[in-house]
């Protein structure tokens, strides 16, 4: 009976020592199951060669931390990045630099990479004569009487034709993409997927300081144009080829290009209905020239409205202060004079 006792202490004793076993180890465990292997390949899209001893660079995200890993190909473009101990739930990325041009892709989670990873890169050149435009659409969205403001968005599809990166020129800012705004613009905002590029306001629009790779990639713009009179002429030099122009404008708005044959269709955006233009086929260097009529005009009570919002308070509180001095100097003066007579 003795015997039996401690037979079960010492089985008891074995399986919370088991236990603990365990949970103190746990971390170390889950350490060892989360070890990854990253492997890749690296590819010159321009030769469809192999790009040897060149860095490669995995970065890997968790819980707003970054960390960076480095490794060099081997002679076929090989790369490894070997036993990384990082959760499951970590977002990856992987980058190179080729010809100082930054090149990468957005992996997504560490446990969902099982294949090989292929980074193309590509030789580059300052010359845009690969560069087109697929598709440029102009949707005038609204108009605001109240402020002779009229709302612009355009989505312009860059294509670069070729398999080579454009790089625009150091020495040279004319030789960046160029985009054309009305002269009266107001309010810009720019967005695009192209990767690490900067937009810079430049006479009579902006440029896109940075590299177009080989593909297609969109550029989204909006901003307000201020016109006077009921007539605006909206005009728009090319500096590339377009393949098709689309504009889109409200119906109450009366819009025609003299220069150009077109049909006028309807068409829905969320459920709103447009007027729509399509056009295709035009050159580079080639102008564009949307006339507007009718357009409406603020009131007398417009004006003043917008005058009264806009008014600078520093400004007019030093006007409504001069004025004051003004007129006490002068009822001073006026007081003066009745004392003397």
């Amino acid at each position: 009976m003795l015997i039996q006792i401690n037979k079960k202490f010492y089985y008891l004793l074995l399986l919370l020592l088991i236990f603990f076993t365990i949970l103190f180890f746990s971390d170390i465990i889950y350490a060892e199951n989360n070890q990854w292997d990253i492997k890749g390949q690296l590819i010159n899209g321009t030769t469809n060669s192999y790009v040897k001893d060149h860095m490669v660079i995995l970065h890997i995200s968790n819980d707003d931390e970054m960390k960076e890993y480095s490794a060099k190909s081997d002679n076929f473009g090989y790369f490894h990045f070997k036993s990384l101990n990082h959760s499951n739930d970590s977002i990856i990325g992987i980058s190179s630099i080729f010809e100082g041009v930054l090149y990468g892709k957005d992996l997504g989670l560490i446990s969902n990479q099982n294949d090989d990873i292929l980074l193309t890169v590509y030789k580059s050149s300052d010359s845009s004569e690969n560069l087109t435009l697929s598709n440029s659409t102009i949707m005038f969205t609204s108009v605001d009487k109240s402020k002779n403001l009229m709302w612009v968005m355009e989505l312009i599809k860059v294509v670069n034709n070729s398999k080579i990166t454009f790089k625009p020129p150091l020495d040279n800012p004319m030789g960046m993409i160029r985009f054309g705004l009305p002269v009266n613009y107001e309010d810009l905002i720019i967005d695009s997927d192209l990767l690490g590029v900067e937009f810079i306001v430049i006479d009579k629009g902006f440029g896109v300081l940075g590299n177009v790779y080989p593909g297609e990639h969109q550029i989204l713009f909006t901003y307000g144009i201020k016109y006077d009179d009921e007539e605006y002429i909206y005009n728009r030099n090319l500096q590339f080829d377009l393949n098709n122009l689309r504009i889109i404008t409200e119906g109450n708005l009366n819009v025609k290009l003299p220069d150009f044959t077109y049909d006028q269709n309807d068409t829905y955006v969320n459920e709103i209905k447009y007027n729509l233009i399509e056009i295709s086929n035009f050159n580079k260097g080639e102008k564009i020239r949307i006339i507007f009529s009718d357009l409406p005009q603020a009131t007398i009570f417009d004006k003043s409205k917008n005058y009264i919002q806009n008014f600078d308070r520093g400004w007019g509180m030093f006007v409504l202060f001069f004025i004051i001095l003004i007129i006490s100097f002068a009822i001073f003066l006026v007081g003066k004079n009745r004392k003397k007579n």
